[in-house]
């Protein structure tokens, strides 16, 4: 009886206790494998994106910024051939946090902006993230107005304001950052 007992009650418990350690064991494994694959992709794709928001600075190369970074930015690379910088920034959007690179020239003005990360919905939110939407940033050197509905030299999609400020915020924290770097070195 009491060996049913154990059969009953415990043995499926430490059956299942094993099953899960052994496929933790399992994804920690899979992980350490993939984890350099994983980073040497991520590496290729926001290089790539960076040489696409500067391509005065791909053939040179870019170098990570090590000084203080200001509020909402994740990352500055500078361009090695002196010919700008890439700011990665952040902020809200309508659907929670959008990543966008902003690449900006020696003489302190957008070259260009590419959103990297964003969960906002598809279709008329996402048109503010559209490259024939963002080129409104292109040769831009900095805003006086808090969001782009009162920036009157800017347009923002109708019915995508939230998405369309989000990406304002973001453009406007990677200028912020440029100036407290002291530009180009």
């Amino acid at each position: 009886m009491a060996n049913s007992k154990f059969k009953d009650l415990y043995a499926p418990t430490i059956v299942l206790v094993a099953i899960a350690f052994f496929i933790t064991l399992a994804l920690v494994f899979a992980n350490d494998i993939t984890k350099p694959t994983i980073e040497k992709i991520n590496k290729k794709n926001a290089d790539a994106t960076r040489a696409q928001v500067l391509p005065s600075g791909k053939d040179a190369g870019f170098e990570e910024y090590k000084g203080k970074l200001t509020e909402n930015v994740d990352e500055v690379y500078m361009a090695k051939d002196g010919s700008g910088v890439v700011i990665t920034s952040h902020s809200k959007s309508f659907g929670g946090t959008l990543t966008a690179m902003v690449g900006i020239n020696k003489d302190g003005k957008i070259n260009d902006v590419a959103i990297t990360d964003h969960k906002d919905t598809p279709g008329l939110g996402t048109k503010a993230f559209d490259p024939n939407y963002t080129k409104v940033y292109k040769g831009k050197s900095k805003f006086d107005k808090a969001n782009i509905k009162d920036q009157k030299d800017m347009t923002y999609i109708v019915g995508a304001s939230v998405s369309s400020n989000g990406l304002f915020s973001a453009v406007k924290a990677a200028l912020t950052q440029y100036e407290a770097t002291g530009g180009v070195k």
